[in-house]
């Protein structure tokens, strides 16, 4: 694993976002088109590591209201291109840091902002936090999400750790998915589905060894 104080991730997201190309359009990931299947009744996505955008920008183009949220401002700039580029309303994108104040706000404030059932959605995003950040993560969840809703997340486990990788090297965990379901139940998340494996996130020559997992929030 390698190791990044948090200024050191920030300032690598940045960069690696800033070099990337506006999207005008582009097929989403696996698991995007996996949790579009499996929304059920949700009107609501909350995309967490939004990234380029490539996963929210989809699920807007069919129908969802998305709130999407990424620590890189960079990634957040390149993101409102892309949804001008692609003409797409519901759709707003908030730069906020996991840990920070204004991300428990941030998702507070998306959830309060829609009637019916909600999706939460992180993928690729747990690996790229530390420890105390996926505590975190968990928590500000447990805190905006109503119970009934859902939370989905997609990342590389220990079985990963020597696998070949495309990206350029920069901070990962590679982490044990049951250790990512005890954690969660800590603030009142149940798993509904889990499952993982090879060729579920296979990029050129990385087929990453990853979990998923779909949450449901229960009452306290």
């Amino acid at each position: 694993m390698l190791k990044a104080i948090p200024r050191q991730k920030s300032d690598y997201w940045n960069s690696y976002y800033a070099s990337r190309a506006v999207l005008k359009l582009s097929a989403p990931s696996q698991f995007a088109a996996f949790v579009a299947q499996e929304a059920g009744d949700a009107h609501l996505i909350i995309e967490v590591g939004c990234g380029n955008g490539r996963d929210s920008l989809f699920f807007a183009r069919h129908g969802f209201q998305v709130v999407a949220i990424d620590g890189s401002e960079a990634a957040i700039s390149k993101c409102e291109e892309s949804r001008q580029a692609q003409s797409l309303n519901g759709i707003s994108f908030i730069c906020a840091s996991v840990g920070d104040d204004g991300f428990a706000e941030a998702l507070v404030q998306a959830r309060t902002g829609s009637e019916g059932p909600a999706m939460a959605y992180a993928r690729f995003f747990l690996h790229a936090i530390t420890d105390a950040e996926e505590t975190a993560f968990f928590a500000a969840m447990g805190a905006a999400l109503r119970e009934g809703d859902h939370l989905a997340v997609e990342y590389r486990t220990l079985r990963d750790a020597v696998g070949k990788k495309t990206t350029a090297a920069h901070y990962r965990r590679y982490i044990e998915p049951s250790q990512v379901i005890i954690n969660a139940a800590r603030f009142g998340f149940v798993v509904e589905y889990a499952a993982e494996g090879f060729g579920f996130a296979k990029y050129l020559d990385d087929d990453a060894y990853v979990a998923r997992t779909v949450f449901r929030k229960v009452g306290t």
